[in-house]
């Protein structure tokens, strides 16, 4: 009886090897997918920052056969209209993704607000070369995984043009004493202060009723934007194509969302990301000519300033550029000044 008993534990523990060894491999337990994930943009339906989150929307929801099913909420309403407070939000749960401006951002980290910068990114080359750059897909990518997203993919957000009710403005002198609209972000206040102007912040929503009653004088969208929200139904009369502001529009996701998900959904979501901010750059491009005659069909008279009084505005923002690139992230911005100044040299410009 003392043998059997030490005979079958023996027994028993080979049994269990070869069981186990029999056995296929169980993958490691997943955490259940959400039924929605919610991502905040600011524009509504028509613009092609809005047609590009949709895109990217019904890419990821098909990619992964509706395992993933992301849901638009226009507006910034899941943190009532006030874009500045995304990532807050983002970061606490109640947003899943983004898809916007890092200067919307910029108030939580202050390094989203390096491609606000006036004049970094004169043209689409710029953009071009940004896009392709290190210091975005590397050095600007692992600032973003740091504050808690995982960053999918960049496209161009189109030249922010500067418009009003109240006369053509072809210099900077012209804008004095003028009240712009501007989002909560310190620079753009600046940028503004700059050109004598009265800045004054509020939300999107605010800034339509606030137009339609004089209660501001103008504000800066792309052109695109300009014709999507119909800018000449709330009285604006001029714009001036200064081309002093561009920015990219980025995809993230809440860091850890994308680490819920499996590697072969996240690869899905990159993609789809990807292919959407590329779509968003032509759009943008293509639609900023073609929304110049609509405006003007509308009334609207559309100015491109002279080659001197381009330098002029140029001239002005050039104290509020060397003072955020110090205040948000001077190595980064060199290196993209850098990969600007090597895309022109490659290009022979």
């Amino acid at each position: 009886m003392i043998q059997c008993r030490r005979f079958f534990p023996q027994l028993g523990a080979a049994l269990m090897g070869i069981i186990t060894l029999a056995l296929p491999a169980l993958p490691q337990a997943q955490e259940a997918y959400k039924d929605e994930y919610r991502l905040s943009l600011v524009p509504s339906p028509g613009t092609a920052w809005y047609t590009a989150a949709d895109n990217f929307a019904t890419k990821v929801r098909e990619g992964t056969d509706g395992r993933i099913n992301i849901r638009l909420y226009p507006g910034s309403s899941l943190v009532q209209g006030a874009q500045d407070r995304e990532l807050a939000a983002l970061r606490q749960g109640v947003i899943d993704l983004l898809v916007g401006p890092g200067a919307n951002w910029s108030g939580t980290v202050k390094d989203f607000a390096v491609f606000g910068l006036p004049t970094l990114m004169s043209d689409s080359k710029a953009v071009d070369a940004v896009l392709a750059s290190d210091a975005l897909n590397k050095d600007f990518y692992d600032i973003v995984r740091r504050s808690g997203m995982e960053p999918l993919a960049s496209g161009e957000y189109g030249y922010v043009q500067l418009l009003n009710a109240k006369h053509r403005l072809a210099n900077p002198d012209a804008a004095a004493g003028l009240k712009i609209r501007v989002v909560a972000s310190p620079m753009q206040q600046d940028i503004m202060n700059a050109l004598g102007t009265n800045p004054t912040s509020m939300s999107w929503a605010d800034a339509q009723s606030a137009l339609s009653t004089g209660a501001v004088d103008g504000l800066m969208l792309t052109m695109e934007q300009m014709q999507a929200v119909k800018v000449y139904s709330l009285g604006v009369k001029y714009v001036t194509r200064w081309n002093l502001l561009n920015s990219l529009i980025h995809f993230a996701v809440a860091t850890p969302v994308f680490q819920s998900w499996t590697p072969e959904d996240q690869e899905i979501v990159r993609l789809a990301a990807q292919e959407a901010a590329r779509e968003l750059t032509r759009e943008v491009r293509d639609l900023a000519d073609s929304s110049v005659q609509a405006l003007e069909q509308n009334g609207v008279e559309v100015y491109t300033p002279t080659p001197e009084e381009r330098a002029e505005w140029r001239e002005r923002v050039r104290q509020p550029y060397e003072k955020w690139k110090q205040r948000t992230n001077p190595e980064l911005v060199t290196k993209l000044e850098q990969a600007i100044n090597r895309a022109r040299d490659n290009q022979g410009q």
